[in-house]
């Protein structure tokens, strides 16, 4: 039941409000969301750079050891679900700061556990906590922007995470090679805390959408339905499950986002084996090609309105597959461009499918955003559990077919399912 929104407060509509933003507050907005980008991203793969060293520590083989980031991940499957109907509830803003704070703390404590059934355990509280922040950003940017600049903000913000990824993997590995891995993650941990802070401080007061308490005793303002009339917040998630254009959409961060991040998992050990023999420290900063996702991202968000949606999307995917496909070469340098070629193709992907989830779903985008952060993290966690035994069994080659397959199935399901092109109100339903 995906359909016009009903207005932030009595006799001012969400359009009114989106095209009053100013530049200052777009600023602001995409300032704060890359502090929490930040925090969320740096603290989840942290632990990437460092996987051989914690192989090494504490006994297990790579697939296990991974299962570091594929348990997070799945904490954040689990958790974008009830954040965002908290978030429906109590207010978007509200719900990211509570989220990022705690998280920032349960961070902290991860890195000093001594077992790994510990350290499974606090990653996956450590992924419920942080969930809020994927699940929520793009539909809170949709809310306070217009709609003309949400692709674009989406794609600052996506780039915004790619730093956060950056930093926290190379942070890590820089200081474990000299400190010990623990280190390496408790000081990924403290910067995560500054960034917390920075955009609790930051954040703007939201404008754009009013939380669904403080309209219980208000009209509509839709064709005059009382808040009773109105769909629910499980109606609207029913309209989200079962829009076949959605689907489509859902199935670009499933397929796509596992590749990418079965990719980063594994690299380190393909690279610190024969005929490479690559330290800690020099694998981690492999890790720098996401500065090329930074700027990627920023390009895929403003041109994706210009040149169409899914044209945007299958130069992504085919970039990520001849990039996944060059990392066969033997020379080393030949294996670095081939990951940079697949980091920016990724970085075209994201930000664009993102958006295309949030202007196909209209009324029931925070409900459509929260699935897609959902099946992004399902996602990860599947194939990074499952291509790692694929992995261990077939060594690198094995791991290229299998991105390589992932990313022709999302073509697929793109040229099968996706509109050439989306765009206008994002409170205007589509389906």
């Amino acid at each position: 039941m995906c359909g016009p929104e009903p207005a932030h407060d009595p006799g001012v509509t969400l359009s009114d409000t989106a095209h009053d933003a100013t530049d200052r507050l777009f600023h602001r907005i995409i300032l704060a969301l890359f502090a929490a980008g930040f925090a969320t991203f740096a603290q989840l793969y942290a632990v990437q750079s460092v996987l051989p060293d914690l192989s090494a520590d504490l006994g297990v083989d790579p697939s296990h050891a991974a299962l570091t980031i594929s348990i997070a991940t799945v904490g954040i499957a689990v958790g974008v679900l009830p954040w965002a109907f908290a978030a429906d509830w109590w207010g978007r803003v509200q719900v990211m700061k509570v989220s990022a704070v705690t998280a920032a703390v349960v961070g902290l404590a991860t890195p000093f556990l001594q077992t790994m059934p510990l350290m499974l355990a606090s990653r996956f509280v450590e992924g419920v906590t942080l969930a809020a922040i994927p699940a929520i950003a793009v539909t809170y940017i949709s809310d306070e922007l217009p709609a003309r600049r949400v692709t674009a903000a989406a794609g600052a913000f996506v780039a915004g995470n790619s730093i956060g990824g950056l930093l926290g993997r190379l942070i890590s590995g820089l200081v474990a090679d000299w400190l010990g891995w623990r280190t390496g993650l408790a000081t990924v941990a403290v910067l995560c805390v500054i960034a917390c802070l920075a955009f609790v401080a930051i954040v703007p007061a939201p404008h754009g959408y009013l939380p669904s308490r403080l309209r219980r005793q208000r009209r509509d303002g839709v064709a005059g339905l009382t808040i009773a009339e109105r769909p629910t917040a499980w109606q609207r998630f029913a309209g989200a499950l079962t829009n076949r254009t959605l689907w489509g959409s859902y199935a670009q961060p499933f397929l796509l986002m596992g590749a990418f991040m079965t990719l980063f998992s594994y690299l380190g050990y393909h690279l610190q084996r024969d005929p490479y023999d690559l330290s800690t420290a020099v694998t981690s900063m492999i890790f720098t090609v996401y500065l090329v996702g930074t700027f990627t991202a920023r390009w895929a968000g403003g041109a994706a309105g210009r040149l169409g949606h899914r044209r945007m999307l299958l130069v992504g995917i085919a970039l990520m597959a001849a990039g996944a496909a060059l990392t066969l070469a033997g020379p080393l340098w030949l294996v670095v461009i081939g990951v940079a070629v697949f980091t920016a193709g990724y970085f075209v992907t994201s930000p664009v499918a993102s958006a295309m989830t949030a202007f196909i779903a209209g009324s029931c985008r925070s409900q459509a955003t929260a699935i897609h952060q959902l099946v992004f993290y399902g996602g990860n966690s599947l194939f990074v559990w499952s291509l790692g035994r694929v992995f261990e069994a077939l060594d690198w080659p094995g791991v290229v077919v299998g991105l390589v397959v992932l990313c022709a199935i999302a073509a697929t399901v793109a040229l099968a399912v996706l509109p050439s092109r989306v765009g206008g109100r994002l409170d205007t339903a589509t389906d």
